[in-house]
């Protein structure tokens, strides 16, 4: 079993993020999902970390780890869903990314859409996918 917890202090951010070998990004807001132990508490392993900025029309997110072994794991998919949730729990209507932030691959299975008009940028409008994510996105990721 697994937990995706916000992340409560810059040092345990930026120790996450030397743990998974990815940049640490001041300024942001971070969440991690965590493998817990038999006590269903403690985490016993990391599984990711995501860190992302708010604004007043967009999230990004500027960074998505995940340990080795681990990149394909749901854990991973449900820390972005949880970055999602409380962005638009915050009344934001957009969450973004760059294709150097996350493979193009990724993003697709993840349901971001490619932008017309930023090269590079993808999105997901938050509104149109939690009203129907289950029609947001085909397996391929055509929209």
């Amino acid at each position: 079993m697994y937990q995706v917890q916000p992340v409560r202090s810059r040092e345990l951010q930026q120790k996450l993020a030397e743990q998974l070998e990815c940049r640490f990004v001041p300024d942001t807001y971070a969440m991690y999902a965590g493998e817990l132990g038999e006590d269903y508490s403690t985490v016993t392993e990391l599984i990711g970390m995501c860190q992302f900025t708010f604004g007043p029309g967009e999230s990004e997110i500027k960074s998505l780890a995940a340990a080795p072994g681990h990149e394909e794991d749901e854990a991973v998919t449900v820390l972005v869903r949880a970055v999602m949730s409380l962005v638009n729990n915050a009344e934001i209507p957009l969450v973004t990314v760059t294709g150097d932030v996350i493979p193009e691959d990724r993003i697709k299975k993840l349901g971001f859409r490619r932008s017309t008009d930023t090269p590079g940028k993808w999105f997901i409008e938050l509104e149109k996918f939690y009203m129907s994510p289950c029609s947001y996105t085909d397996a391929s990721g055509k929209q």
